[in-house]
């Protein structure tokens, strides 16, 4: 699978730099957290734009859409995702639907998500030296090992995210449409990293 140079300091690396044939637990590992629902973007300094869409895909998964543009044609990820339990630390496994120029379909793809109020969220890649190949049993005792040791995230790559719009079950178990945001934060409340 071919990563793209270009895509080096975007969401890609967050979401593609390291692929895994494996996921990190085979199924849900609890239910899905509905802070984590709606339409979310991250603007880079050169301008580049991405914008994830996250709904639920059910009790316990995530359908997740990015789309992602710089220089050229907007392109367009899927994926159902899940919460995955490593120890006490919960991390987000990916699993892409569709193939594409940059990942595999069926590859998978872990995150760390943190909320860091209600409408900022920031994603963390993990670092993992592990084979691409590796087993679900081996990926877990590395993320154990670095969670020990400290160095599972590189901090300096993780990204925050601002929310856009909401997204909420209805009755019928349907999504209801995205609708502007309840509460803004003011700008002066905002936030800084």
């Amino acid at each position: 699978m071919g990563i793209s140079a270009r895509l080096g300091a975007l969401l890609l690396p967050l979401l593609l730099a390291a692929c895994w044939e494996n996921p990190l637990t085979g199924h849900p590992s609890e239910s899905i957290n509905t802070w984590l629902l709606g339409q979310w973007e991250h603007r880079e300094k050169n301008g580049t734009t991405s914008r994830v869409t996250v709904l639920p895909g059910g009790r316990d998964r995530y359908q997740i859409r990015l789309s992602w543009s710089a220089k050229g044609p907007r392109r367009e990820y899927f994926f159902d995702a899940w919460p995955s339990r490593v120890g006490k630390s919960l991390f987000l496994t990916l699993r892409a639907v569709e193939g594409g120029p940059d990942i595999a379909a069926g590859s998978h793809v872990f995150l760390h998500a943190q909320m860091l109020d209600q409408n900022t969220i920031r994603l963390r890649e993990l670092q993992l030296g592990s084979d691409p190949a590796s087993t679900s049993m081996e990926l877990r005792r590395e993320i154990r090992a670095r969670l020990k040791d400290g160095s599972l995230y590189n901090e300096k790559a993780a990204q925050d995210w601002k929310r856009t719009g909401q997204a909420y079950w209805m009755r019928d178990g349907g999504t209801g449409v995205f609708a502007p945001l309840n509460y803004e934060v003011p700008a002066s409340a905002e936030k800084t990293p």
